[in-house]
């Protein structure tokens, strides 16, 4: 599992993930599009370990 950090706080899990151009697009467990995320408005991906912790 991946979390994305949006530079206004939200945090949005996701279980995949896709660099493109111009920023990263979430996938859930079933590989459906979950959100888009501008670089600009991206602080970073990390993955999440099986004790929820945040590794980036």
């Amino acid at each position: 599992m991946f979390k994305a950090q949006i530079s206004d706080g939200e945090q949005i899990e996701c279980d995949d993930y896709e660099d493109g151009d111009n920023g990263v697009e979430l996938y859930d467990e079933s590989g459906d599009f979950i959100a888009f995320v501008p670089f600009t408005h991206l602080l970073y991906v990390g993955n999440v370990t099986d004790d929820g912790q945040m590794v980036w």
